[in-house]
């Protein structure tokens, strides 16, 4: 069995101050999400994964209505301390089962770099489909899962340690990209975009992130 709940609580701080130089989250991921999302004022979103908050605050500045959830309560209260003005409600939840939170609650349901670190994706996906309103739409980012694995089709747990600046292991599951999408369609997503960005200071020119957005 892999704890991941005391894998991210016991890794949080070094998570938090890996951030302040992961280039990779500042110069694609951020912006890429918010170039996708477009218009979000007025609209209530669902960071899922959330870590500490980052995201959910990039939401809220541009007007959007926010709820944050995280497995990890260390990173949830990370996420709390920047939450002056409690405009974004955050709530220590696993994706796989939201408890609480009704259906058909949310515009946008957004997962950044948080899937493959969750070993029931379906259960997942059928609670974001659950809490989106008919139309709405579900924007997730993965590291790509078809680069980088020497055995492709060989998927289940692998524990990585980020960069050098994060030294603790973390657990993820590797899927291949049709037990990816296919669990989302079979759920009645419908596939609206898939976006590989390439990084401007990459020589190997294999993507390493992909993008997807699906419709309810």
């Amino acid at each position: 069995m892999y704890d991941i709940l005391n894998e991210w609580d016991n890794a949080s701080k070094e998570w938090i101050e890996s951030l302040k130089i992961n280039q990779v989250r500042t110069n694609i991921l951020i912006p890429e999400t918010l170039k996708i999302l477009g218009e979000i004022k007025g609209k209530r979103i669902l960071d899922l994964g959330c870590g500490e908050g980052e995201y959910s605050r990039l939401f809220a500045s541009k007007g959007a209505i926010v709820t944050g959830v995280d497995y990890s309560e260390n990173l949830i209260n990370e996420a709390l301390k920047h939450s002056q003005t409690n405009e974004i409600e955050y709530f220590v939840r696993d994706a796989c089962f939201l408890e609480g939170i009704e259906d058909e609650k949310f515009d946008f349901v957004v997962s950044t770099m948080c899937l493959m670190a969750i070993e029931n994706i379906e259960s997942a996906i059928n609670e974001a489909y659950r809490v989106l309103k008919p139309g709405g739409e579900f924007l997730i980012s993965i590291l790509h899962p078809c680069f980088g694995f020497k055995d492709y089709f060989n998927e289940g747990p692998y524990r990585e340690i980020l960069s050098e600046h994060f030294g603790k292991p973390i657990t993820f599951w590797h899927k291949t990209l049709s037990k990816t999408i296919n669990p989302m369609l079979n759920v009645g997503f419908i596939l609206r975009l898939l976006y590989e960005p390439q990084f401007s200071n990459d020589n190997s020119q294999i993507p390493k992130i992909l993008l997807l957005k699906f419709n309810k």
